[in-house]
């Protein structure tokens, strides 16, 4: 699996179809949606303090293209609801943290969840439970020392750190395993680009 092939592939298709689907609509992208498409900001540009209320001016090219967007998505899995293009491209962008998933996401689409996937929130929790009576219980009933206390507070933080890197881990593992399906079944519908 190439990701920055995969990448590229995603980004011309989402590029592609939303601009495919401007020109249906009978107004076709302007430079600078066409430039925002190409270079989404990763980061939100304005921060917002409760101190001081600030009015921020709406990005109408931005609201522009993920409304394209979404028309775009809803008409595919019309015409084709076998199609997984879009999939592919949310899982693409959402393994590389590429700032296309999020205008994806803003335009409707959801990533699909496994359904093992709840079973596995409630494994980490007893993990979680089960590490933080641990500790509580290493502890013992004498007085706790600082160096008890330290200990105990960097095991606390060793646990979280884990179970932290360790979804992140079986996240990445879902996506790529996903990715590796939708160009699967692209090989047998002809659909992924």
């Amino acid at each position: 699996m190439d990701r920055s092939t995969d990448l590229d592939s995603a980004l011309r298709f989402v590029i592609a179809r939303i601009a495919e689907q401007a020109k249906l609509s009978g107004e076709a992208l302007s430079d600078e949606q066409l430039l925002l498409l190409n270079y989404l900001p990763s980061s939100p540009t304005t921060y917002w303090d409760p101190e001081m209320p600030v009015l921020v001016p709406k990005n109408f090219n931005l609201e522009r293209v993920c409304a394209l967007a979404k028309s775009a998505y809803r008409h595919d899995r019309q015409v084709n609801p076998a199609s997984l293009d879009w999939e592919f491209a949310l899982a693409v962008f959402t393994l590389d943290r590429h700032p296309m998933g999020g205008l994806l996401q803003a335009a409707g689409m959801k990533p699909r969840r496994p359904l093992w996937d709840q079973l596995l929130l409630i494994v980490a929790a007893f993990v979680f439970i089960g590490a933080t009576m641990s500790l509580v219980l290493l502890a013992g009933k004498e007085p706790w020392t600082l160096f008890k206390r330290v200990e105990l507070g960097f095991g606390y933080l060793a646990v979280l750190l884990l179970m932290y890197f360790a979804s992140r881990r079986i996240q990445e593992w879902q996506l790529e395993k996903d990715i590796e399906r939708f160009r699967l079944a692209s090989q047998v519908f002809g659909t992924v680009r």
